[in-house]
């Protein structure tokens, strides 16, 4: 037992300073305007290139033209692209490591398999929630915090926040697009445009107006019937209710 303790004691001394290390993110290369805020910090100064480690709280941001990348501990890196704002996160807890929170910008994450098994990690954002199992993938959010996702390879899973009852998979060469407190869109091709939702612009013509307490007269119920308040109809004919007869802009009542 004397023999054991020793190395309890060692055993008790390194797994702090491990986890310590695995908080940390190295600054592998950096380009233009790149701005750090520690988690100490009030304000925003500029990323130097003698940083070479950003911690847990940290934020960076990235300005017009700058890009820096950022490495894992297990050999992973994400690439941030110029006008990005993100956090880094406490992503060793939890059975998803969680990496970073992207506020705003665009974000390449390249996320190594370990001896060929799944290597979990998640990226968050004001509105999604990604969860990844060792693949390429990109992560880009707008000022209105829309969300779009694409997996370049191997597999991504996609969740709104607080909507985690239904979530979308991604397979390589596939996107989504998720809008605040909206379930993640239908999964496209990378190259094909995403099916958000439909707006028809009605735009309201009204009869014009001899005297307001007489009835409308046939013609202008004739050319102003309801059709001129809707999309045009593409089975125009007798059976069809943008059809021009007369008869049929006329209400009818049958006993």
């Amino acid at each position: 037992m004397r023999k054991v303790l020793p190395g309890l004691v060692v055993l008790m001394l390194l797994v702090p300073a491990a986890l310590s290390a695995q908080g940390t993110l190295r600054v592998s290369s950096l380009y233009g305007p790149v701005e750090w805020k520690a988690v100490s910090s009030a304000s925003f100064s500029p990323l130097a290139a003698s940083t070479q480690t950003v911690r847990i709280g940290d934020e960076i941001r990235t300005g017009p033209g700058g890009t820096v990348m950022l490495e894992l501990p297990d050999g992973s890196y994400m690439v941030v692209s110029e006008n990005t704002t993100l956090a880094i996160q406490d992503y060793w807890s939890g059975s998803l490591k969680s990496l970073v929170n992207v506020m705003v910008g665009k974000v390449r994450f390249y996320i190594q398999r370990l001896g060929g098994r799944p290597n979990p990690y998640r990226v968050t954002t004001p509105t999604a929630l990604i969860a990844v199992r060792g693949t390429t993938f990109d992560v880009s959010m707008d000022e209105s915090q829309v969300v779009e996702v694409r997996c370049l390879e191997g597999s991504v899973t996609v969740e709104t926040v607080g909507l985690s009852d239904r979530e979308v998979i991604l397979e390589a060469g596939r996107k989504t697009l998720v809008r605040p407190g909206e379930y993640p869109l239908t999964p496209v091709a990378n190259d094909q445009a995403l099916e958000t939702n439909r707006v028809i612009r009605m735009v309201k013509k009204s009869a014009p107006v001899g005297n307001s307490k007489d009835a409308p007269s046939v013609d202008i119920l004739v050319r102003d019937s309801d059709r001129n308040n809707r999309a045009a109809d593409p089975l125009r004919g007798p059976a069809s209710r943008t059809s021009d007869q007369t008869d049929r802009a006329k209400p009818s009542l049958r006993y």
